[in-house]
């Protein structure tokens, strides 16, 4: 077993430098662009541009998405897991499968 990790020694940082992403460039996003398009409307164009779109999308915009607590996968029915699958202790009520 080596003493020190002499392999890796190319990898490493050298004093002075970084390897630290800049990130995103700082241009302007959409939703920044939307809205200081939308602020510069006037209010007889923002209005008119708010009665072209259907009422639930100006609602969304207003207050955003509605809470969904709806589980679209299963239908709120358990799903059926073999015991052979899980832990003893993480063993449910009933391994059988619903046979609807």
């Amino acid at each position: 077993m080596p003493k020190t990790a002499e392999h890796l020694r190319q990898f490493r940082f050298l004093p002075g430098h970084k390897n630290i992403s800049p990130g995103r460039p700082k241009e302007k996003t959409l939703k920044e662009y939307a809205r200081q398009y939308l602020a510069s409307l006037s209010d007889m164009e923002r209005a008119k541009y708010l009665n072209s779109l259907h009422p639930s999308e100006v609602w969304r915009m207003a207050e955003g998405n509605p809470h969904q607590t709806e589980d679209i996968t299963t239908g709120g029915k358990p799903i059926y897991l073999p015991a052979e699958l899980l832990e003893k202790n993480e063993l449910p009520q009933s391994t059988e499968s619903d046979s609807e």
